[in-house]
C-alpha cells in the first residue's frame, strides 16, 4: 500500500468514527448546496464510489439511500474501502484525500492542518468536487 492510499485509508476511518457518534437531528441540518449534511454525506460516499468503479472499468454505482441517514457513515467506510482496495494511483488519492477534507470541514468545521495541505488542501477538494 503507497503512502497516499495510507493516508486515504486513515482519512476516511477517522471521519467515519467521528460521524458515527452522530444523533439523528445533526444528520438533518442543512449543508447547502447539498441539501443536508446526510446528503453531503452520500455526496462524498458516490464520489468514492464512482472513482472506484472507473478504476474497475465500470459504469457509475447509484448508491442507494439508505435510511436512517445514521447509516451514512457505514456507506462512506464501505465506498472508501472500496476505493482504496480499487488500487488507485497516487493522485487519485490525493484527489480523494482533498474531497474528503473539503467535506470534514463542511460537516466539523475543520480546517486541515498544514501536514495535510492547510487552506490548499481546501481548495484543490473545490476542484475536485462535482
Amino acid at each position: 500500500m503507497s503512502d497516499a492510499e495510507a493516508l486515504l485509508r486513515k482519512e476516511v476511518g477517522s471521519l467515519v468514527d467521528r460521524l458515527r457518534r452522530w444523533t439523528l437531528s445533526r444528520w438533518g441540518v442543512e449543508a447547502e448546496p447539498w441539501g443536508t449534511r446526510a446528503d453531503l454525506g452520500r455526496h462524498l460516499a458516490q464520489a468514492f464510489a464512482d472513482a472506484a468503479a472507473a478504476l474497475e472499468g465500470g459504469g457509475r454505482r447509484s448508491l442507494p439511500r439508505l435510511g436512517p441517514d445514521l447509516l451514512v457513515p457505514d456507506q462512506l467506510a464501505v465506498t472508501g474501502d472500496d476505493l482504496v482496495r480499487a488500487g488507485p494511483p497516487d493522485a487519485i488519492c490525493r484527489d480523494a484525500v482533498a474531497h474528503l477534507l473539503l467535506h470534514r470541514f463542511d460537516l466539523l468545521d475543520e480546517a486541515p492542518s498544514a501536514s495535510l495541505g492547510g487552506a490548499a488542501v481546501l481548495e484543490r477538494g473545490r476542484q475536485v468536487c462535482d
